[in-house]
């Protein structure tokens, strides 16, 4: 009997995967838990096994295109078999069977035509109201609450379907498709250039493209800029350097984990910077899950030290550094590249000294770390050499105020620059 290739998921919060690469081609003899795809998520890569020995009936993703988690990829079976097509699982984690399709609504095909489980009719009027349109009772639900038109949605599920992740995707990105005749872009709240966001990339700059152009048009970002001075910092680290080799710390303590430690205890002073918000609600954290940007070749992700404000200095830097070493060998899950209540973006190691970061979808905040500085200054009056670090700091208008914003850098900066707070 077939089996079906199904799309893993490779965390919990995977909603869907791309197939970069197909091993075996059609025809192919293929063994029990042979590779024969590769496939990856926003942030990860996996090799994908058949699930039984047999040829490889049927490619039915192609290597660049996504599907849903769970969804049908190809199918193994003996030469000459019937390809036979299994449902893909349900966004609330079953398969949907004639029995449980549409008992949540009433079906809303013509009882004239022959019933087509969770299927509609385009609107009277339109050029293609003969097509029918497959959705899943969950997004069919979505769509109604945002008042989505479904006929300007691709569907991406089996058999062309509307899914949760279709309506999630338009909702971030905008309608697939033009309004029909009598209608225009505008009025269906979207423009048509909006789902082409990200196409022609590969799987994580599209990614990357999406949700920055989804922050950007989602929030009300402005960016503050301070500089701080940084030469009791440095010199504090250098004193934790020494008396962690003395006592045989094996720990790396660069000044990045010390204004990650500093950041986090601003975070606690200010918990209007540490929060969420989304789906129409604000939420602040007590918490600190800090993000930590790290720049690949191909892109850039965040992973996340959860509970950061729990974590000393030492237990951070650990942390950071293993967290940073899993991103760059494509080896961290997506529960660590996730829920994030701010976000640090160092860019001091390429010589920029300020920036606009843009804010990580539903923070308040992230902060920007530029390259050092030297200037002069009167001590004691005496012309001396300081150093300062910039920051760069955007926030989300909608949550906070300029002078809030401000207030914020100015607790940062504190300790900052009295770094024996640091450890007290």
């Amino acid at each position: 009997m077939a089996e079906n290739i199904v799309m893993p998921k490779l965390g919990m919060t995977m909603k869907e995967g791309t197939v970069e690469e197909w091993h075996k081609s059609v025809g192919d003899t293929v063994e029990a838990g042979e590779t024969v795809a590769t496939i990856s998520s926003e942030k990860l890569s996996q090799d994908v096994e058949s699930p039984g020995a047999g040829e490889l009936l049927e490619i039915k993703v192609d290597a660049g295109d996504s599907i849903e988690v769970k969804g049908i990829m190809g199918v193994i079976g003996e030469a000459g078999e019937s390809t036979v097509e299994a449902g893909s699982a349900e966004d609330e984690g079953e398969a949907e069977t004639p029995e449980t399709a549409g008992k949540d609504e009433p079906a809303e095909t013509p009882a004239e035509a022959p019933q087509t489980q969770n299927a509609d009719k385009r609107p009277a009027g339109s050029a293609q109201a003969d097509v029918r349109i497959f959705i899943s009772p969950l997004a069919r639900r979505m769509a109604a609450e945002h008042d989505l038109p479904i006929e300007q949605i691709e569907g991406t599920g089996g058999n062309g379907r509307i899914t949760r992740l279709d309506i999630n995707r338009v909702l971030a990105g905008g309608l697939d498709k033009a309004a029909a005749a009598g209608e225009t872009a505008e009025a269906a709240g979207t423009t048509p250039q909006a789902a082409d966001v990200g196409e022609g990339l590969n799987p994580m700059r599209k990614t990357i493209a999406r949700n920055m152009r989804a922050s950007l048009d989602n929030t009300a970002q402005l960016t503050l800029h301070r500089k701080a001075e940084i030469d009791q910092l440095i010199d504090f680290q250098k004193k934790l350097r020494t008396e962690a080799e003395q006592s045989s710390i094996d720990v790396k303590l660069s000044l990045t984990v010390l204004i990650a430690k500093a950041t986090v205890l601003a975070l606690q002073d200010y918990k209007k910077m540490n929060s969420r918000y989304e789906n129409g609600e604000l939420t602040e954290y007590d918490a600190v899950h800090l993000g930590i940007a790290t720049a690949l070749d191909e892109g850039l992700v965040v992973p996340v030290v959860k509970h950061a404000e729990q974590k000393s200095i030492g237990a951070l830097a650990e942390e950071i550094r293993d967290l940073s070493a899993q991103a760059r060998h494509g080896e961290a899950s997506q529960e660590t590249l996730s829920g994030s209540t701010f976000s640090i973006s160092n860019m001091g190691g390429s010589g920029v000294e300020y920036f606009t970061p843009i804010l990580n979808t539903a923070e308040s905040g992230i902060l920007g770390v530029g390259a050092f500085q030297k200037e002069l200054a009167m001590v004691n009056d005496e012309v001396t050499e300081i150093t300062k670090i910039p920051f760069s700091l955007t926030f989300d208008h909608q949550i906070l105020d300029g002078a809030a914003a401000g207030e914020f850098l100015t607790i940062l900066v504190r300790y900052i620059e009295n770094p024996y707070l640091l450890v007290l």
